[in-house]
């Protein structure tokens, strides 16, 4: 058995200001990101009635459009008022042939000779295959003719972002086997750039998604590395809330988006908006460290300590360091190296309650996240002129939900009860926007307020579960297990997360078709959760007291040892209970308890060796 020798975590320790300046610079990371993911919401609003219809003929000159949309387009019986409005989709099969006799050509040669009348509904119809459009908002839908039949590739393009989230996650996860995460960063920043510009000047639609989908395997490598620095450098409770955090730079970005999107009146150019920001980042890049344990789990052990003086310098903490570092993160590199290969993906699945835990939290994992994006992406259908101040309303939603899942996160130790509790009541909410008003009955306004209500206590309680799910599902495992775990999930959820756009597809059936789904799965989403318990994030400490001065002396040596060890994966030794009996002799006791440095003395048999003695404390 090999001691957890953390050399790095002792010298960094679990905050400061260099973890603080750090873990700012990289949560900026996720603004670029939420808006490659949301910018459909702007990029491809639906288009409003007589926006678009058919194009008539080239050969027709220039007609009046009210009266040839009079003549080639059908009226149909909308199903909730039961009024009629023309079908912009289709058109009659003879509309060219009787278009004369609804314009005034100046040239007589130019009119079509044909002389009977139309024979009006009893004339076959046909799907429009070209449209002409009059939007006054340059988007999407109006540069590749995403209407009617074609409205589904909307969801398409937004597949195909998520579907480079997924393969972006999974790439950079091998790339940082081989490139430090700050290398993987950089790249991601300046491809991103490229990537996304491209995306709003291709000319044709399969390239618009091919570069939306590159753009997304940008964006996921540069907040996975980024997640992985924050991991490595900050401990504790600071660590829990950093990864906890980490979300709401995502949730201010989709905040954000409503004003970047309100100065263009051009899909295109909005690419260009959200794309350009990244070159700040790029400039901030330099002040962003390498992860210290990446380096030390390769070797680079003098590049580690470079990045660690910087530490300690700007920590204030550069006279406490040992005066044998080099020894210690030579240690460290030796004993990462030595190290057994990590667990296997069926090793999750064995222990006490694993199956239901892991089956649980899977689960849960691809309900929350297609709910989670699904009902951000859904406020399109809303309303088109209340667009920006929803946007701005579900990113705060999100912002709420993710601090009172920190609260459950520090505070409480049923956590996955309560946020699967939770979600129930807010999925029976959102089942109430049945009963709002039609907006014939109360002030448009009124009605969207109304609506938007019933989605956002669903959409801050999945926030909610979100931040749960990405702090504390590596709890519900032991230590080996907890990187194939974190891996399986999200790529599980990633997965599923494909299908989210074409659940909102489901709006042509009903406003409201898509957020019961939404719900539904949101309420079996809390189920799961419900089902699942751990121990407490962070356990309350309680000083371990004595009735004699022996054995409190042998209480203090051992926490002073115990102290010593960290899990370098970044899991605290909470579940650490140290031995009773002396392990070593009290001169060495009081050689650890000296206020000389706080960091591990030098090398001794038995604390600093890959071996510890059988009567030491159980790690």
């Amino acid at each position: 058995m090999q001691t957890k020798v953390d050399a790095v975590g002792r010298i960094t320790g679990p905050w400061g200001k260099w973890q603080l300046r750090t873990v700012l610079l990289i949560f900026l990371c996720k603004i670029p990101s939420s808006w490659f993911m949301a910018c459909i919401i702007f990029t491809a609003p639906a288009p409003r009635h007589g926006e678009f219809f058919c194009k008539p003929p080239q050969a027709m000159g220039t007609p009046n459009q009210t009266e040839w949309i009079k003549v080639s387009h059908p009226q149909k019986e909308e199903r909730e008022d039961q009024e009629f409005s023309i079908d912009f989709c289709n058109i009659y099969e003879d509309a060219q042939e009787h278009a004369h006799h609804y314009y005034n050509y100046e040239n007589s040669a130019q009119e079509p000779k044909v002389w009977e009348k139309p024979l009006a509904r009893n004339s076959n119809v046909i799907p429009c295959t070209e449209f002409q459009h009059e939007a006054s908002y340059h988007s999407v839908v109006t540069q590749y003719d995403l209407v009617c039949s074609r409205d589904i590739l909307v969801s398409v393009t937004q597949f195909f972002h998520l579907f480079g989230v997924l393969t972006g996650g999974i790439l950079a996860n091998q790339l940082l086997k081989y490139f430090s995460p700050r290398n993987v960063m950089l790249f991601g920043m300046i491809t991103q750039i490229f990537c996304g510009n491209l995306t709003g000047h291709v000319a044709s639609y399969e390239l618009h998604v091919f570069f939306r989908c590159l753009s997304a395997v940008c964006c996921a490598q540069m907040y996975t590395a980024g997640g992985m620095i924050m991991a490595d450098i900050t401990g504790g409770k600071y660590r829990t809330c950093v990864s906890t955090l980490f979300e709401q730079f995502w949730s201010i970005g989709v905040m954000m988006l409503p004003g970047v999107a309100s100065f263009w009146s051009s899909w295109s150019h909005l690419y260009m908006a959200i794309s350009w920001p990244t070159v700040i980042l790029i400039y901030l890049w330099q002040w962003i460290p390498d992860s210290p344990r990446w380096m030390i789990a390769r070797g680079r052990v003098q590049e580690a300590k470079q990045i660690l003086l910087q530490c300690a310098e700007m920590n204030g903490t550069r006279y406490s360091l040992p005066h044998d570092i080099d020894q210690q993160l030579e240690l460290q590199a030796q004993t990462a190296m030595d190290a057994p290969p990590p667990s296997g993906w069926w090793s999750m699945w064995k222990g006490k309650k694993a199956v239901r835990h892991i089956i649980c939290v899977h689960l849960a994992w691809s309900l929350y996240i297609v709910v989670y994006y699904g009902m951000l992406l859904n406020i399109r259908s809303f309303s088109r002129e209340h667009l920006y101040i929803n946007t701005f309303v579900a990113g705060f939603s999100e912002m709420m939900g993710t601090f009172f899942g920190l609260f459950l996160i520090l505070k409480t130790t049923r956590k996955w009860l309560w946020t699967g509790l939770f979600n129930i009541i807010a999925g029976c909410i959102a089942y109430c926007g049945w009963l709002v008003p039609k907006p014939g009955e109360i002030p448009i306004d009124a009605n969207v307020a109304l609506l938007m209500c019933s989605a956002m206590v669903s959409k801050m309680a999945i926030s909610t579960t979100l931040s749960i799910l990405t702090t504390c599902t590596v709890e519900l495992v032991s230590d080996d297990k907890k990187k194939i775990t974190s891996f399986s999930t999200i790529c599980w959820a990633r997965f599923w997360l494909l299908g989210a756009p074409f659940i909102g597809s489901t709006v042509v059936f009903g406003q409201l078709i898509p957020q019961t789904a939404f719900a539904s799965l949101a309420i079996w989403g809390g189920i799961c959760t419900a089902l699942i318990s751990s121990p407490r994030t962070h356990p309350i400490t309680k000083p371990v007291t004595s009735s004699s001065p022996a054995s409190g002396t042998t209480n203090q040596g051992a926490q002073n040892i115990a102290s010593q060890f960290t899990i370098i994966e970044g899991m605290d030794n909470k579940g650490y209970a140290p031995s009773t009996n002396p392990i070593i002799s009290s001169n060495t006791i009081r050689k650890l308890t000296t206020p000389q440095s706080n960091l591990p003395p030098q090398l001794m048999p038995g604390i600093w060796t890959t071996k510890i003695h059988e009567d030491g404390p159980p790690m």
